[in-house]
């Protein structure tokens, strides 16, 4: 199902008037990153959480990705999965790794860091405290930090442009509106415009398959990097409280800019939306998800 109506809520610091950037260059690297086993030895969390299909997306997502380096629009790919994905890529050194096994923050690693990429997906499970205002997810490896947070482990502030995180409560709204996403985040200078999550719950399995995920990056190449994700991902689950609610956090010095890269930014056209001093929430109004507040009407 299609949304039907798309509405925005904007939470805005400082609103610079000005015309649109130019869009960058060809892009070079992605990383895609699939946690699907839980509970075992040297895992994170219960084994009841394990789900097969987190190995199956990252693939899908950079098969675009590798067509494209084969007619030299991209430089490189890369797939970690489950053990291979640890806190510490998702932890800057400022902030380093915290919970039960602190390590260093390695989110610039080459090939390796979720910070070292142009374009960076994650399959997961997620959770968000509202008490803490932040969102966190689950790791694969468990002699590294388990559950990296968007206050206390991440900072994009090095190569990072656009965020795909399919992970429950990965983007919550109430959490937004507290200021905790680009402002614990990113920098000012920060490259990145776009944090594409989920506000609630998101399903997998016969809701969702990988080929979903796959059709979403073939369409975002130019265009529609955050409009194709809510147009791809919403779930109307009538009569019960469970939809799927995607939305879109796009990052940048006025409504115009963010805007822009919401619909007609992409991988290969990525919009320098300037300084990361505001940013407006994009969601389909009316929403009901299991685990978040029912999205405005």
């Amino acid at each position: 199902m299609q949304p039907n109506r798309l509405h925005r809520a904007s939470q805005l610091a400082v609103v610079l008037a000005g015309a649109l950037v130019p869009i960058q260059a060809n892009a070079d690297s992605t990383i895609a990153y699939g946690v699907a086993n839980f509970g075992d030895a040297g895992e994170c969390d219960s084994g009841n959480s394990t789900h097969s299909l987190h190995e199956d997306t990252p693939v899908e997502f950079v098969e675009v990705f590798n067509e494209l380096k084969a007619i030299g629009k991209w430089t490189t790919t890369k797939v970690l999965l489950n053990q291979s994905v640890r806190g510490s890529r998702f932890t800057d050194p400022s902030k380093n790794c915290g919970g039960d096994t602190p390590c260093a923050g390695e989110d610039n690693a080459a090939g390796l860091g979720a910070d070292n990429a142009d374009v960076m997906f994650i399959h997961t499970h997620g959770k968000h405290s509202l008490s803490k205002t932040l969102s966190w997810l689950y790791m694969g490896n468990s002699n590294y930090d388990c559950a990296v947070s968007t206050a206390d482990n991440m900072l994009w502030n090095s190569n990072l442009d656009i965020a795909v995180v399919k992970a429950c409560q990965s983007a919550d709204f109430e959490i937004y509106k507290a200021g905790a996403y680009r402002a614990k985040f990113t920098t000012p200078s920060s490259s990145m415009s776009v944090w594409n999550g989920f506000h609630g719950d998101s399903s997998c399995s016969w809701t969702y398959t990988d080929s979903d995920v796959n059709d979403y990056a073939w369409d975002s190449q130019h265009e529609g990097v955050g409009e194709n994700w809510l147009d791809e991902f919403y779930m109307n689950w009538v009569g019960y409280n469970n939809d799927d609610c995607p939305v879109s956090i796009v990052m940048g010095d006025s409504k115009a800019k963010r805007d822009s890269m919401f619909r007609h930014g992409g991988w290969l056209e990525r919009h320098n939306t300037g300084s990361k001093s505001a940013s407006t929430y994009f969601f389909i109004n009316d929403c009901a998800p299991d685990h978040g507040i029912h999205l405005p009407d």
